[in-house]
């Protein structure tokens, strides 16, 4: 397959879309051990936040379309994450139609998926420094009322050149606001096996959603993505760059925004380490844009040797 520079996709049109009336997950009738397969598919619009899980999605060049292109700062213009505000898994960014919904128990606020403003705002995202463009002073009152902190909510235009690492490899490509690559994916039989391991220890099993995970793969044995290099799924293709290093993140339950403890970075001390953290699901870089639905196949075009 010939990659394309970062920049070039075959891009559908933007198209609307609905969350209501999705479901997450291909029915278990259809899955077989051993088979690879798109079990879900999660979309996170606002940084952090809570997303939805839509049956299709279409993928462009920084992953699923409008996947963390919102994203809260402070007052220095640094972002905002669950590191630091576990809250954020309490708040919901959800797409209907054209327009973003933000909501949390109390409150809710529509905001265009490509809002128009004139003010540039400077931030920064790890070691990366962008102009992008602030959103409704309305809905970052909204959201920094509900944090108990300053909050401004901004939006990466299409235009916003952010590339991924060149430790990710060759060529680059445009990613969102998301921390490392465009998409996230993971398997079930590798959160099968680390609940295993919590529940021997005495502790816990936890659901996937504590992973933030793009894709969710049911079939593979656990590991088995460690030696995938290339993906095809739908009519998207992928290239695998790397291991996802974990943070503390995956400790803080999404449902209620507390932590859990040391579980599961602990557990995953015990057999995931690489150097001086632990991993747990792929990154992706997208080769080919496409279409991705629940229950498509995923095919491995290539191996590590």
């Amino acid at each position: 397959r010939t990659l394309r520079p970062a920049g070039v996709f075959l891009l559908t049109s933007l198209g609307s879309y609905s969350c209501h009336a999705m479901t997450s997950a291909v029915p278990s009738s259809l899955l077989q051990a051993g088979n690879p397969m798109v079990e879900s598919l999660h979309v996170y619009p606002l940084k952090g936040a809570a997303g939805f899980s839509p049956r299709s999605w279409h993928v462009d060049e920084r992953g699923l379309r409008h996947d963390r292109r919102f994203m809260l700062v402070d007052e220095t213009g640094t972002f905002i994450s669950q590191r630091t505000h576990p809250r954020m898994s309490l708040l919901r960014g959800e797409i209907v139609g054209d327009m973003l919904r933000i909501s949390h128990a109390t409150a809710s606020m529509e905001i265009p998926l490509q809002p128009l403003s004139s003010e540039a705002v400077r931030v920064t995202v790890w070691d990366d420094c962008l102009d992008v463009s602030a959103v409704r002073p309305d809905a970052s009152s909204m959201i920094s009322e509900f944090l108990g902190t300053f909050a401004r909510l901004v939006w990466m235009p299409d235009d916003c050149p952010r590339l991924t690492h060149p430790k990710r490899g060759e060529p680059r490509r445009h990613v969102s606001f998301a921390d490392a690559a465009p998409l996230l994916l993971t398997t079930t039989a590798a959160l099968h096996e680390l609940n295993s391991r919590l529940e021997r220890d005495g502790s816990s099993a936890i659901p996937m959603n504590r992973f933030r995970a793009n894709v969710v793969v049911h079939g593979p044995a656990s590991g088995d993505d460690d030696h995938w290099r290339a993906l095809q799924i739908g009519s998207a293709a992928f290239r695998v760059s790397n291991a996802c290093k974990r943070c503390k993140v995956i400790t803080i339950d999404q449902s209620s925004g507390e932590s859990t403890g040391s579980d599961p970075l602990r557990i995953l001390a015990d057999y995931r380490t690489e150097g001086q953290g632990v991993t747990f699901g792929q990154h992706l870089l997208v080769e080919h844009a496409g279409l991705i639905n629940v229950g498509d196949p995923v095919s491995i075009d290539g191996r590590a040797s």
